[in-house]
């Protein structure tokens, strides 16, 4: 286990997202829904945590955690109409708990930070 704070996690998350000193950051929080970390960002937010902690990438893929941007209008409409194509777009959430504990392992490791998630 590396020596990284949940403190010094949290402030490279508010300068990273600009999140506001008064908004609560909790090992629950989620990038996507909580942080509208989303999309291109959330390549470019990835990545420069990532570096930032000297992270090994393991098995982590933008992919698995992330929908990519831009929607065609028949898509939108398969959305609307198809529960099956609504799942496709289900996705594991990345919560700053998945990645504090990332930071102290050096490593991503998918299931064993998404067993956080359901402890």
């Amino acid at each position: 286990m590396r020596n990284i704070t949940w403190e010094e996690l949290e402030a490279w998350v508010r300068k990273e997202n600009g999140a506001r000193p008064k908004k609560a950051l909790t090992r629950a929080t989620e990038l996507n829904k909580d942080l509208d970390v989303t999309g291109d960002d959330a390549v470019d937010f990835m990545q420069h945590f990532f570096d930032a902690f000297s992270i090994d990438h393991g098995d982590y893929s933008f992919d698995r955690y992330f929908v990519a941007e831009g929607f065609s209008p028949v898509e939108l409409i398969l959305l609307l109409v198809s529960k099956k194509k609504r799942a496709s777009y289900d996705r594991p959430p990345v919560t700053l708990g998945m990645l504090y504990q990332a930071a102290l392992d050096g490593r991503w490791d998918c299931t064993r930070l998404e067993s956080l998630l359901h402890p």
